[in-house]
């Protein structure tokens, strides 16, 4: 892949945390293989009901990061899944996982922005997530685009971007901590995702650099 300086360092921070990425995903749902193994799925009700039934609809997870769980979760509501991601671990262990627990889904290493391995109008539906890692939008954009069939949609995962711009205080008020339209890219000391924080934090860091788009980027 020819990644941009500010792509590579996603990658590099993603790489080295999905390793314990899946951990803490297993400490938090400790049946995670039993569940998924079981037919369970983790979406919400709202993006199943914009989906429908995905039976036997080949369905692109744009980001599915070492834990997989929405692949596997549309995976068992009868979609046939490919799961990409940018870093080459995250797609090994989604890989033993799929054959620890019986999933045929499809694994590729594969920058969101670009889906280089996936070939044109091979997908009815592509899914979307994690788009603050993205540096170009448009151009991820346009490969969704590009590997759609006719009629098919793309059902994009993403918190109203109000939300960044926002922050609680220990008494419960909200204050704006930044302005909506700020779009620069946020380089900082990536420190692990919630989940870490809930099972005793990361205890490493990386280098990253976020990106923050509104809602008319997304339209």
């Amino acid at each position: 892949m020819n990644l941009s300086k500010n792509t590579q360092m996603v990658r590099d921070a993603w790489e080295q945390y999905q390793s314990d990425y899946l951990r803490f995903n297993v400490l938090d749902r400790p049946d995670y293989y039993e569940f998924f193994e079981g037919g369970g799925t983790d979406l919400s009700s709202e993006e199943v009901d914009l989906l429908g039934n995905v039976t036997s609809l080949d369905l692109l997870d744009t980001c599915c990061a070492a834990d997989a769980r929405q692949s596997f979760s549309w995976a068992n509501l009868g979609a046939s899944v490919t799961g990409c991601d940018i870093t080459t671990s995250a797609i090994e262990h989604a890989t033993r996982t799929a054959a620890r627990i019986g999933k045929d889904i499809d694994f590729v290493v594969a920058d969101a922005q670009t889906l280089e391995p996936i070939g044109d109008a091979t997908q009815d539906i592509v899914y979307a997530t994690y788009i603050i890692w993205l540096e170009d939008l448009r151009k991820a954009s346009l490969a969704w685009h590009r590997v759609l069939r006719t009629g098919g949609r793309i059902l994009m995962r993403q918190a109203h971007p109000i939300v960044d711009c926002l922050r609680e205080h220990e008494n419960g008020a909200l204050a704006v901590s930044e302005p909506y339209f700020d779009r620069g890219p946020d380089f900082h000391t990536f420190q692990g995702t919630p989940i870490a924080n809930r099972h005793g934090g990361w205890g490493k860091h990386a280098e990253v650099v976020e990106f923050f788009y509104r809602i008319e980027d997304m339209i």
